[in-house]
């Protein structure tokens, strides 16, 4: 590493500012918080996610496409049906969705750090999100996917 390097690199560990950005980082083991400036979030809105039409091996729509592997912050509510004391969770549009109705009604959340405890009404969540098929058993189990470091 030259001289100039490290000197800036010091420099900014000096001041507090975040060293690298989110392509540094991997999704589960960073949050907003340590991958960069807050301007680097991605508002999204989750109607516009839960309104597209999809069917099994069709393409996203671009604008969520785009979306895959970004830092997002979105609004929602926890499933009713959501468990105590597990890492994940599923966040829908409205807070009366006991259950999901189909793959493009609800984003899967993981929880990096801490398990779930169950919240009711709107809640903000800021973290890595995921927009692709996930097959399991030759059934598709996902659309999107979004990890947070946790619920605090």
């Amino acid at each position: 590493m030259s001289l100039l390097t490290t000197a800036s690199l010091l420099a900014a560990l000096a001041l507090g500012s975040p060293v690298g950005g989110p392509a540094d980082c991997e999704p589960v083991d960073c949050g907003p918080a340590d991958c960069g400036p807050a301007d680097d979030v991605i508002e999204v809105s989750i109607d516009k996610l839960t309104s597209i039409e999809y069917r099994r091996g069709k393409q996203l729509p671009e604008d969520v496409a785009e979306l895959d592997g970004k830092l997002i912050r979105i609004e929602g509510y926890m499933s009713i049906g959501t468990l105590e004391g597990v890492e994940t969770f599923e966040l829908v549009p409205e807070p009366c969705e006991c259950g999901r109705s189909k793959l493009q009604h609800f984003i899967e959340v993981t929880l990096s750090e801490g398990t779930v405890s169950y919240r009711p009404g709107r809640i903000t969540l800021e973290g890595r999100f995921a927009a692709s098929e996930v097959v399991e058993d030759d059934f598709v189990v996902s659309l999107y996917r979004l990890t947070i470091r946790s619920l605090d």
